[in-house]
């Protein structure tokens, strides 16, 4: 098929080869295209310029801001996250201050018994380098860690403003007293009513603290600190600030960072242009601050002028046939720097959106384990005040012998000052280092069986007790992982059973007495009778002496079976109000005129201030009768009976002191001069007088106390209640 032109003038179609048109005649094959592509490329060059310069001013114009926005984006989303960040940490550490700032104390000076909840406190709460509590005065009592601590802090803002009743947090600063930079938080420290007894305060560990806050990087010279009112660092830069010592900001300028928040361009503090954005943090007293070198930040608009001053160089030479070719490359260039600059869009905003999950997710499991642990401490806590609250020593050890838990009652069973968990059980405790101990704990791991041991006799701070112990297996599966020893002190219950013992010697010796007295008196009362009947008839003075010494015997006889039935079947005393001082001296005054105080010399020191009493003269009578003989008794050469009345300061009650200048008692006849039938007078003596004493003493809700020294005397203490809780007869005896 033959080609045709077309007549730019009529649009007539010709046979290509004609030199005119057909229908009008027109010169076909003139250089047109020629002109064309020449006023094109005059064209092109002519417009050339102009468009450049327009779209370069254009596309760097608008890229120029582009790049700033995603950059000043990207800054500011690294500064609400920090933000967040940083208060989520803060309020964390002033929820675990405030959960400890009460305690069961009442003063202030208790506070070191906590010192094992404090040490465990700073374990599981790394963020903390120490906790420490000061009085109302300023002065630190206690801390976790006694070598950074020896200070007063009365002149410290965080001390005024808890003392004051506030929670308070000192902001990074440099301490004197620590020779380092630090971050307080304090609140008061409430007893068990409510009342400030000081200031508990805490330091937080700001290696903890600068980690927490995120690097999230936008380039390679963009990094994030925190700098004061002043613009002085308050943590380190990746770039090289010193803190507390340098500037954010460069050291002519005034300080950028004022006002609440703001995005701008400054020199930083190494003299280069930075894009910054921050805002003020409160509670540290100063800004969080995010930047990066504007030249970093321009980098991809520097490259795009590159990119056009490149085509506009190669591609300006060759324009008229590659105008197309040029204009598409324009167009693929702009379409790649939009869709990078759109794909580094999306990918921030996807790793935002993926923070922002995983910061969701995190408070969700954070206030999951919250509430787990409230409930795992509220349970721990009640299973260990139950143990405690048992009267038996517990023991949880492992396989090592080592001590993995104990209640508070058993450690009244340790002689270690310092009770440290996972010590040894024989370090701790070493009561239990017995032979017949040892190898039972033994077979516990070896035969995985319990066992019991009763009346095990143990020396503890010079205290003779005795203990029963039982050790029981902790079992895993089949496996036995620890053992359970559970110690008890049946001192007491051994000691009842001795008294019960006595009682029942006590109760058979009482039927004896009785049965006795009713045996030998009705005969006895014949046999005195019949003798004084001799004595008024008998004329030979021989004989009436021997008479006379059998029936003093009798008497004597008679006296002992007296005293039997006295102690087996006391009667109740009848309480009546009586002088004490005026019994005292009629019974002296009866005493004094016998031949045993002849040679005795008797000292009355009988107070004024001792009032009338509650109490049965008669027994109290005896009660004075037997010790005054007694005393006598222990001064057959003479010597010396002083007698004191006294009302104890303070307390209802009077005392009674009878000293003696005599022979005294041995140091091992004390513990049971009060026994019945006990005496040292080598059968001058019934036995009977201060057990029967030490009887009325005690009906009477009083005590007898005495003490003596060999060849020096002996001294008897008798303490009375001025009042008895029994009915008294309304008579009073004066």
């Amino acid at each position: 098929m033959p080609k045709i032109v077309i007549c730019e003038k009529c649009g007539y179609k010709n046979t290509k080869g004609a030199a005119h048109c057909v229908h009008c005649g027109q010169l076909l094959h003139r250089d047109y295209y020629k002109g064309l592509w020449l006023r094109n490329v005059i064209v092109t060059l002519g417009l050339f310029l102009l468009p450049f310069i327009i779209l370069y001013y254009f596309v760097s114009s608008e890229a120029t801001k582009h790049s700033e926005n995603q950059v000043q984006q990207g800054l500011s989303y690294s500064i609400d996250v920090n933000t967040r960040i940083i208060r989520s940490f803060l309020n964390e550490r002033k929820t675990d201050l405030l959960s400890i700032a009460k305690f069961d104390i009442v003063r202030l000076d208790e506070i070191n018994s906590n010192t094992l909840f404090f040490q465990r406190f700073i374990t599981e709460k790394p963020w903390f380098d120490f906790i420490a509590v000061a009085d109302t005065e300023g002065i630190v009592i206690f801390s976790t860690d006694t070598i950074k601590i020896k200070a007063n802090i009365q002149d410290r803002s965080y001390f005024s403003e808890s003392l004051k009743g506030n929670y308070h947090n000192s902001g990074i600063f440099y301490s004197d007293i620590l020779d380092t930079t630090a971050m307080i938080i304090s609140t008061p420290l409430l007893n068990t009513n409510d009342k400030t007894v000081g200031v508990i305060f805490a330091s937080i560990c700001l290696k903890t603290f600068y980690d927490v806050i995120l690097e999230l990087r936008i380039g390679q010279t963009s990094e994030i600190f925190l700098v004061d009112e002043n613009g002085v660092f308050l943590s380190s830069s990746k770039l090289g600030g010193k803190v507390l010592e340098e500037r954010g900001h460069y050291k002519e300028d005034p300080n950028p960072h004022t006002g609440q928040k703001d995005i701008l361009i400054h020199r930083d503090y190494r003299g280069e242009k930075v894009i910054c954005a921050y805002e003020k943090f409160d509670e540290l007293h100063g800004y969080l601050v995010s930047e990066m070198d504007v030249e970093e930040a321009l980098a991809p608009v520097t490259r795009l002028k590159n990119v056009m001053y490149s085509i506009f160089l190669i591609f300006g030479c060759i324009l008229v046939v590659s105008s197309l070719l040029f204009s598409r490359q324009v167009t693929n260039v702009l379409k790649n720097l939009t869709h990078t600059l759109k794909s580094t869009l999306d990918d921030i905003n996807e790793k935002r959106n993926v923070i922002n999950t995983i910061n969701v997710e995190l408070r969700e499991r954070l206030r999951d384990c919250e509430s787990l642990g409230n409930q795992l401490r509220i349970s721990e806590e009640y299973i260990k005040n139950i143990i405690d609250s048992i009267s038996s020593g517990l023991i949880a050890i492992d396989k090592n012998l080592n001590i993995t838990y104990c209640n508070d009652f058993v450690k009244t069973f340790s002689t270690s000052k310092e009770f440290k968990m996972h010590s040894n059980v024989y370090d701790i405790f070493p009561i239990l280092e017995n032979n017949d101990i040892k190898s039972q704990i033994s077979h516990i791991f070896s035969n995985k069986k319990p066992f019991r041991m009763g009346k095990i006799p143990v020396v503890l701070d010079g205290d003779k007790l005795i203990l029963s112990i039982a050790g029981f297996p902790i079992m895993t599966t089949n496996d036995i992982t620890g053992a359970t020893l559970l110690i008890n002190d049946i001192t007491e219950q051994e000691q009842l059973h001795a008294q019960l013992a006595d009682y029942e010697k006590l109760s058979a010796l009482s039927q004896l007495a009785l049965g006795a007295a009713h045996e030998i008196n009705n005969p006895l009362l014949g046999i005195t009778t019949y003798i004084e009947l001799l004595l008024e008839e008998e004329k030979n003075v021989d004989r009436k002496s021997r008479a006379k010494e059998v029936l003093d015997s009798a008497y004597r006889i008679s006296e002992t079976i007296r005293g039997l039935l006295n102690y087996a079947r006391p009667t109740p005393p009848k309480f009546t109000k009586i002088s004490l001082n005026k019994l005292i001296s009629e019974t002296l005054s009866f005493l004094h005129h016998q031949p045993l105080f002849k040679k005795i010399t008797i000292e009355k020191t009988l107070s004024d201030a001792v009032p009338q009493i509650t109490a049965d003269a008669n027994q109290i009578r005896q009660v004075l009768t037997n010790i005054f003989l007694n005393a006598a008794q222990a001064m057959p050469d003479g010597g010396k009976l002083t007698v004191v009345t006294r009302k104890v300061k303070f307390q209802e009650l009077i005392e009674i002191e009878v000293m003696d200048t005599g022979t005294g008692i041995p140091v091992e006849h004390l513990k049971k001069v009060c026994e019945p039938f006990f005496t040292t007078k080598k059968g001058g003596g019934t036995g009977l007088g201060l057990s029967i004493s030490y009887s009325y003493i005690n009906n009477h809700n009083g005590e007898i106390t005495i003490s003596s020294e060999l060849g020096k005397g002996t001294r008897v203490v008798i303490t009375l209640p001025i009042r008895q809780k029994a009915k008294i007869k309304s008579e009073v005896i004066e």
